[in-house]
This record gives structure tokens, sequence and C-alpha cells, in this order.
């Protein structure tokens, strides 16, 4: 790696800098759902959320090994494949009148090598809808259906900037960017309709650069930017209906 990079990253690194004692007001002794929870920036967002005295809720679709490693007595871990969405129906027998306040929704999937004009894999097109973009609608209407009346209070549906049709400047990879730009739709309209008639706050957030399993070139460490996100929490009033990165800047749709 060049100088020049390595600096560009410090500095990206560095304006989002952020320890667990600056985190605006602490998210404490709530239930939260996180799907897409055993690796990567789910993963991390459950290991702050229980460090803060939290109750998770956790999906996972393939491997859970990650969370059954944490051994926490307030971790609940449920499977869930969300290609399919009569899945999540079975959500109902997971948080049945538990008092899920807050949901992430986090699982997402990049939608395979052959995403570009000319060369699409539908299947894989199908499978990324569900699971970025359509799933979040039925997670939301089971959870205010099944769970205790009255708790659920935000959701956050991370996204991407690639989910921007004004950033798009680039083409291609048609499967990752068209879901997370319906993704980024169905939040707006959720925060419109759940707000209304359930005061819920909506809004979508773009991580960044993260170091993952799906971008294992990205600059941020999951804790750093799963902390950022936790943070943006406190705000939930201000940002519901925006598409935002971490540092609470609005995002072009």
């Amino acid at each position: 790696m060049g100088l020049r990079r390595i600096i560009k990253n410090y500095i990206y690194r560095k304006k989002f800098k952020i320890k667990d004692s600056e985190v605006s007001q602490k998210i404490e002794k709530q239930n939260i759902l996180i799907t897409g929870a055993n690796s990567g920036l789910g993963l991390a967002l459950t290991k702050k959320f229980l460090k803060f005295g939290n109750k998770i809720f956790a999906t996972y679709n393939e491997r859970n090994d990650n969370l059954i490693k944490l051994n926490n007595k307030n971790l609940t871990v449920f499977n869930c494949d969300q290609s399919k969405i009569e899945n999540i129906e079975k959500f109902k027998d997971f948080i049945s009148d538990k008092p899920i306040n807050i949901i992430i929704n986090n699982a997402g999937i990049w939608g395979g090598n052959r995403q570009n004009f000319n060369d699409i894999d539908y299947d894989n097109f199908n499978k990324a809808i569900n699971i970025n973009a359509i799933s979040i609608i039925k997670i939301s209407e089971t959870v205010l259906k099944y769970s205790k009346q009255g708790s659920l209070k935000s959701i956050i549906n991370i996204s991407s900037q690639y989910g921007s049709t004004e950033h798009n400047t680039s083409g291609h990879n048609y499967i990752y960017k068209g879901t997370k730009s319906l993704m980024n739709s169905f939040s707006k309209n959720l925060s419109i309709d759940l707000k209304n008639q359930h005061k819920v706050n909506v809004f979508s957030v773009c991580p960044g650069q993260v170091k993952t399993k799906m971008n294992p070139n990205g600059i941020l460490e999951p804790d750093l930017a799963a902390l950022k996100i936790i943070n943006l929490l406190s705000f939930s009033e201000a940002l519901n209906g925006k598409f935002v990165d971490l540092n609470k800047n609005i995002l072009t749709w």
C-alpha cells in the first residue's frame, strides 16, 4: 500500500472516530432485533449492544458459530433465510409478545459476480430483492403484529451509497445497486406509514467502507461503525425518513 493510500485511509478513519464514552445517549435495557448478526457489522452491533446491557434477538442464515461463542444470557439466536419471504412469518414465534424496541435490518448480500448488463444472474437478483429490500417490510409488519404492542420505537435499515441513484456514475452492479435503491425507497415509505400509524421512526444508514466479508478491503473496523450507528439512535426522531452516513450527514437518494 502506497503512502498516499495510507494517509487517505487514516483521514477516512479519523473522521468517524468515536469511543464508547462519547455515545450521545447510552442505549440500554432495550430489546433489539438484529438481522444477519453472525458476522461483520451485525456481529459488531450485537457485541456492542450486549456490552451496554441490552437484550438481543439475533438472526442468521447458514452459520451461528460466532453468535454462540458469545455465550451471553441476553442473546437469543434464531435461524431465518430471508431469501424466502415466507420464512419471515416464523418470526412470530421468535418475538411473540416480546417488547421489541429497535429493529436493525442488517442482513444483506452482494448478489454474485454476474450483475452487469447482458450478464445478469436473475435467480440471484430475485434472492437479493427479498433479502436486501422486501424483507424489511415483512419484518416490520411481523414485529408490529406479534411483538408487544407499542414497544417498537425505531428501525434502522443498513443501506449503501451504492443505493443512491444520484451518486451512481459508474453503471454496472445492477443487483446490489438496484436492491439497495429499492431498500431506500421502502425505508422512506415505512418512515411515513409507521410514523403516522405507530409512532415508529425509520431511517437508512450508509455505514461507509466497513471491513466485512462482503468488503474485505474496507477501511473502517466493524466495531467503530457499530458504535456510530448506536450513536445515531439518539437522533431517531430527527432522522426519520432520511438517508444518512455515520456522522448524520444527509445523503442523496
